[in-house]
């Protein structure tokens, strides 16, 4: 069964908002120095290559009695109704716990805490 429009837009829509996550936890492990980043954005990359490289089970022409793939769609999600593969449910697992992680053992920055300089004093009259 091919996918439907609506299937190609959430689908679209999935890929999209996993490409900004890997981009923000690609940025906050390189500039915060925290490796669980690297993990979010891993799980993130594993998502949108399981989205991406979905097929359908069974293929077009193939025979039923093959046992599916990582690839091949074969994980249900119950409220949307979508077909996942292992790959992105994992991607999605991945992302889910280096995200958490992430935020759990996020570093404190060592440096002192800068007073802001103090306000020049005010005129006493305001006239011009």
């Amino acid at each position: 069964m091919p996918p439907s429009v609506g299937d190609v837009v959430i689908g679209s829509l999935a890929v999209a908002i996993a490409c900004v996550g890997g981009v923000a936890a690609l940025t906050a492990a390189v500039r915060g120095g925290n490796w669980f980043g690297y993990v979010c954005a891993l799980g993130c990359a594993a998502f949108v290559a399981g989205v991406v490289g979905q097929r359908s089970y069974p293929a077009p022409g193939g025979t039923p009695s093959t046992a599916p793939g990582p690839w091949d769609a074969g994980v249900t999600i119950p409220l949307i109704g979508l077909h996942l593969t292992p790959v992105a449910v994992a991607g999605l697992l991945a992302a889910a716990v280096g995200l958490s992680l992430l935020l759990l053992f996020e570093r404190v920055p060592d440096g002192a805490v800068v007073a802001p300089a103090p306000l020049p004093p005010l005129d006493e009259d305001d006239t011009v």
